[in-house]
């Protein structure tokens, strides 16, 4: 009898333990920032601006913006690639409302550029990226009240398959 109640009893522990990951999702690697990389494409980005008369200054604030809605970002891009479309509305919902909550009001445009591992990120393939995504970047631009950018923010991440570069864009 004794030899049973112990035997129910890890059972039991074992239908709970159990219990406790039914409910969780894929767990996915946390997003690392990659701090040297961001450092050369903010320095480029200023460059590219200036090649196009656009007289573009980094951001500390649209920084700290950046990094908060990169986890977010990299969840969209994620669920863009396994084309798995409930987690990509969910990731875009969760980007928009840290985007909301991190911006305080501000007119500030979520801008990503996203690059495959084929390659290492360098200033050309940053400004072909760009320029293969202008009139992508200028709806974004525009659904969030940017008409005159001057300001931004930068994150980077590399992920298994893609570099993502984040840019919060503001006037």
């Amino acid at each position: 009898m004794k030899k049973m109640k112990r035997l129910v009893a890890v059972l039991l522990a074992g239908i709970m333990a159990l219990a406790m990951f039914t409910a969780c999702g894929p767990i996915s690697a946390p997003v690392e920032r990659d701090a040297a990389l961001e450092k050369s494409v903010a320095e480029w980005t200023v460059e590219l601006g200036k090649d196009v008369n656009l007289e573009l200054t980094e951001d500390a604030e649209l920084t700290t913006i950046s990094a908060k809605c990169l986890p977010a970002t990299v969840k969209v891009w994620d669920a863009m690639i396994a084309q798995d479309q409930k987690s990509y509305i969910a990731a875009q919902t969760e980007l928009l409302n840290t985007l909301e909550a991190a911006a305080n009001g501000q007119k500030v445009a979520p801008v990503d550029v996203l690059v495959l591992n084929s390659g290492e990120l360098t200033k050309d393939t940053l400004s072909a990226a760009v320029k293969n995504g202008m009139s992508n970047i200028q709806n974004i631009l525009n659904t969030f009240g940017v008409e005159k950018p001057a300001k931004f923010g930068v994150t980077v991440t590399k992920q298994k398959d893609y570099t993502l570069v984040l840019f919060m864009v503001s006037e």
